[in-house]
């Protein structure tokens, strides 16, 4: 289980300096990470940047094992949600061109007076057309647990289980199951057999915190092992399972990006290696 780093992980910095993808690689490269999760949000000209993305993981043998995209399926309008479409079947070529075997997706969220089966028939609709091409291509796509349509596990397994395709699969965010207050290590031992691509970050109880449960929690993001998302538990649960796939940071935290990261990735490296010497 490789770190990896998604640029999200820096979107705070990314928006104050103005960085490209270039500016982020050249980051990672700079800290020895040589994985990471690309997202399509932080582009300014894809098909400009692109060819020099690629070229800078060939030539710093780096490589992108993992592109997000921000698809939203929850929409009475069917033109929006093929835009949704469109914008999963869009990153194909992007996710072959950087040698990505993973693209992140969403589902949507509950909004309006849209009932919750009528928004997930459209999730599972949109997630089955995507399936279906990007199984072809021989790509995989991972849902997130995120919000309140695919937020707990049980609501993950069952758009998984109704697109029954082999090329959707889990991103197992361990820090967004608190936001649904479901323990994410519990949520976890329901997932194994599902989970393609992790999300690790961490999140503690904090008065005035950013994120808010369901019940009505205030969190905040925190450096891994810092926060209440059982991290070494999940990473010893999937290592045990035999998962090899990405172990990606997403960090959240409000302390200096690049600083929180760092921190991560000791607190990262130190679980791995409690893990080896409990073999």
């Amino acid at each position: 289980m490789e770190f990896t780093l998604s640029m999200w992980s820096v979107h705070r910095t990314t928006r104050e300096h103005q960085w490209t993808v270039l500016d982020f690689l050249s980051y990672c490269h700079d800290q020895g990470i040589k994985q990471v999760e690309l997202l399509d949000v932080f582009w300014k000209d894809v098909d400009e940047e692109l060819p020099d993305v690629k070229s800078y993981l060939d030539q710093h043998d780096m490589k992108a094992i993992s592109y997000a995209v921000s698809n939203d399926f929850v929409n009475q309008d069917p033109a929006l949600r093929q835009a949704a479409l469109d914008k999963i079947t869009c990153a194909f070529p992007i996710a072959i061109a950087l040698e990505a075997k993973v693209i992140r997706v969403f589902s949507g969220n509950l909004n309006g007076d849209i009932a919750y089966e009528e928004a997930q028939q459209w999730i599972v609709e949109g997630l089955s057309s995507a399936a279906n091409e990007a199984e072809r291509l021989g790509l995989t796509l991972c849902l997130e647990n995120h919000g309140l349509l695919a937020g707990t596990g049980t609501q993950i397994q069952s758009i998984i289980d109704q697109v029954a395709s082999p090329a959707l699969r889990s991103t197992f965010d361990t820090g967004n199951f608190l936001l649904v207050d479901e323990n994410p290590l519990e949520a976890l031992h329901k997932l194994l057999p599902y989970i393609h691509h992790v999300h690790l970050k961490d999140f503690a109880v904090t008065e005035g915190g950013r994120y808010r449960s369901l019940s009505g929690l205030a969190y905040e993001g925190r450096v891994l092992g810092e926060g209440i998302a059982q991290i070494e538990p999940i990473l010893r649960a999937l290592h045990d399972y035999g998962y090899s796939n990405g172990i990606v940071l997403e960090y959240e935290g409000l302390e200096d990006e690049r600083t929180g990261i760092q921190q991560c990735l000791a607190a990262f490296q130190n679980m791995m290696q409690r893990m080896e010497v409990k073999r």
